[in-house]
């Protein structure tokens, strides 16, 4: 009787196991995005006035962990740079805080200066794996002359987390060269003027770099080379000219 019993098991076990569907991959989601605009502004600007303007990218379609860590990229980016404090901070505050925390700074400063803080936002890179962002800050609460300032940023489109450069810099000092190429091609005028050149006569690595599908952009923000007449620079590598010195993670 046990033996019967088996052999009727068997077939229906095996259709059970033919019915059942295989695992499918998704494939990833190519994320939408947008961008987000806040003003703030008070006072008259023929007179005196303060003025908060930010564009600002935003997740229209995607992972909720990009989203946020999106999200909280570009608050932490504002808070730092529209913060006049010489000490950091690091409690997570909203766009719509930091725009009162700079018309608050604005108040209390009896001076007849016009006081103001922009931001705009540009996508450099869009996939299903890698979302590559760029923002430009401008700020101006008084003294000779406005600051300007860039951000860049990679973020791994499925997990949100930010990617590190280690994954795909390999070799630093063999961009150097490059660089420093590029750079003395860009501001020739400004090197035939007389000014120096770099402190140490080596240029160094930027901070701001990020990577797009042909290559990388290489970001020096004002006074990170030289003195404030140079200015920022833009350098873009391709993949090509960067060789083996980098791998494209987009292959």
């Amino acid at each position: 009787m046990t033996f019967k019993w088996a052999i009727l098991a068997f077939p229906i076990f095996t259709f059970a196991c033919k019915n059942n569907p295989e695992t499918v991959v998704q494939p990833p989601v190519m994320p939408i995005m947008t961008a987000g605009v806040f003003k703030l502004n008070e006072g008259d600007c023929e007179k005196k006035c303060v003025e908060f303007t930010l564009k600002y990218p935003k997740v229209a379609k995607g992972s909720p962990a990009l989203r946020d860590s999106l999200q909280q990229w570009v608050e932490n980016k504002v808070r730092d740079n529209s913060n006049s404090s010489e000490e950091p901070r690091t409690q997570r505050i909203s766009m719509d805080q930091a725009g009162k925390e700079f018309v608050d700074m604005w108040k209390v400063d009896e001076s007849a200066l016009s006081y103001s803080f922009e931001m705009r936002d540009t996508l450099l890179a869009v996939t299903p794996k890698f979302i590559t962002l760029r923002l430009d800050f401008y700020t101006y609460t008084g003294g000779a002359h406005p600051n300007y300032t860039s951000e860049l940023v990679v973020f791994n489109a499925e997990t949100g987390q930010i990617v590190s450069p280690i994954s795909y810099i390999k070799n630093e000092s063999a961009i150097l060269p490059m660089l420093d190429t590029a750079y003395r091609a860009e501001k020739a005028e400004a090197f035939a003027e007389g000014n120096e050149v770099y402190e140490g006569g080596k240029i160094p690595f930027p901070t701001q770099y990020a990577i797009t599908e042909n290559g990388i952009l290489f970001h020096y923000n004002t006074y990170e080379i030289g003195p404030y007449v140079l200015g920022d620079a833009d350098i873009f590598l391709t993949w090509t000219d960067l060789g083996t010195a980098a791998i494209n993670p987009f292959q």
